[in-house]
């Protein structure tokens, strides 16, 4: 439900005395007041009523599409010349919008998905946005259209920190440990092919020249009775056609990935000298 924003004058106009005005309604933004609990939508809705010529960016935008939870700040992008004066809640980003880089959701202007993955990698820590970054590279967003954005405004704030991720973006990655895991390695200067089919079986990390497996296991599906043996099975056969197979629990490597990545790595550059 839209939560009910009124303006000073509307709730005078409607017989609302000035002291109910200050005991019943919570004053969001200059004349505009909500009438129940000041939530982060509430919030929202009174600034693209403030400001009709903002749009809600950022962390909100990320919030807005359902990719982080609910920021503590509300943020929104204005025209350039826009002079605000903005609430402790309420963070405001100054640039033109150029037309078909904002949308609509739930009946408020929100900069588009592409030009959010960028603002996001701008504004939040590496590890947070290298998550948003991969996550929409994998479920549509086309890397050449956010390249394309971030070279069509060559001044904007973190530009250099969106290609960078994007020049590190995890690929085909089936679990949240793999996506770290493949980021750590990456950023060792090393790619394995993730996902990767080595004959009849389907292997989280692959290096062919250097025959190396890597097998990322979550406790709930390898416990099993049935599967820790298909596992064995498996594992010996790779073995046996020569490959050197290394497995790694997913909760070790999300407590230290890179200490997993150098290991990892120093394995590939041994094989791969060797095998050369």
């Amino acid at each position: 439900m839209r939560p009910e924003i009124f303006t000073r004058t509307q709730l005078l106009d409607a017989g609302v005395a000035s002291s109910t005005i200050a005991r019943r309604y919570t004053r969001l933004l200059p004349q505009l007041y909500c009438l129940g609990d000041t939530t982060t939508f509430a919030r929202c809705c009174a600034l693209t009523q403030w400001q009709p010529t903002a749009a809600l960016s950022h962390r909100t935008a990320a919030w807005l599409y359902g990719w982080i939870e609910e920021p503590r700040i509300v943020e929104a992008t204005v025209p350039t010349a826009t002079k605000v004066r903005a609430p402790r809640w309420l963070t405001v980003h100054r640039r033109t919008l150029p037309a078909g880089e904002s949308t609509e959701i739930q009946g408020l202007p929100v900069v588009g998905r592409e030009r959010t993955v960028i603002d996001c990698v701008a504004v939040m820590d590496s590890d947070e946005s290298a998550r948003i970054v991969d996550e929409r590279l994998a479920s549509g967003i086309e890397r050449e259209t956010l390249e394309w954005l971030i070279h069509s405004t060559p001044k904007l704030r973190g530009n250099q920190r969106a290609l960078k991720q994007l020049r590190d973006a995890s690929r085909n990655f089936a679990s949240e440990p793999e996506r770290v895991l493949d980021r750590a390695i990456i950023r060792l200067g090393f790619r394995m092919k993730t996902n990767h089919r080595v004959g009849r079986y389907m292997c989280d990390f692959v290096d062919e020249l250097a025959k190396l497996i890597i097998e990322v296991d979550g406790r709930e599906f390898h416990i099993e009775p049935g599967v820790f043996s298909k596992d064995r099975r498996r594992q010996n056969r790779l073995v046996l056609d020569g490959w050197m197979v290394l497995r790694y629990s997913a909760s070790d490597v999300m407590a230290d990935p890179d200490k997993i990545a150098r290991a990892i790595v120093d394995v590939l550059r041994k094989r791969r000298g060797a095998r050369r």
